[in-house]
């Protein structure tokens, strides 16, 4: 037979709970095995997961920031002879261009890296960059899509809200 009040396993003989002290009653000892309570989610593991999970995605985005303004440099600057059928100054603008898609995503990169380490140390400010961040990563398929549904999902339950609260409140 399990208490009433923690859940815990009792003798059948038993008056009191051994964890909890709470008298064991005759309504309690006719039910044979309730369920015991429900435990709540560790969202200080799911934080700390997501902030793990935000600053990878911003190094990778940041290497990947890193490949396209380098790629844009070398059609801009590059050894490659330019063909002859094209006009005249496009590889300037296809090295600008890339070059501004390259500096777009570092800038994401290190919000979404900012976002993580935010999330890290319980910052106030760190839930809406993150909100912010995870809105942005949605368009990132298939793994960013994944990281911000869960930012959602973490940031956006009730549970999520006040132990970000209460530690957000700690931490100050």
């Amino acid at each position: 037979m399990f208490c009433t009040h923690c859940g815990n396993e009792v003798e059948q003989q038993a008056r009191f709970c051994s964890k909890c002290g709470q008298e064991v009653t005759a309504a309690s000892r006719a039910v044979v095995q309730p369920q015991p309570p429900a435990t709540p989610r560790d969202m200080g593991m799911h934080i700390n997961i997501l902030g793990w999970l935000l600053i990878g995605s911003g190094v990778l985005t940041g290497i990947g920031a890193l490949f396209v303004m380098f790629i844009g440099q070398i059609i801009r600057y590059g050894p490659f002879p330019q063909p002859p059928d094209m006009p005249i100054g496009m590889p300037h603008f296809i090295g600008w261009v890339s070059s501004m898609i390259g500096l777009f995503l570092a800038a994401v990169a290190a919000g979404t890296a900012a976002a993580g380490v935010g999330l890290l140390q319980y910052r106030d400010w760190a839930r809406t960059l993150t909100i912010i961040m995870a809105v942005l990563l949605l368009f990132h398929f298939p793994i960013g899509t994944a990281v911000a549904i869960y930012a959602f999902w973490v940031l956006f339950s009730r549970e999520g809200q006040d132990y970000f609260k209460a530690r957000t409140a700690e931490t100050s």
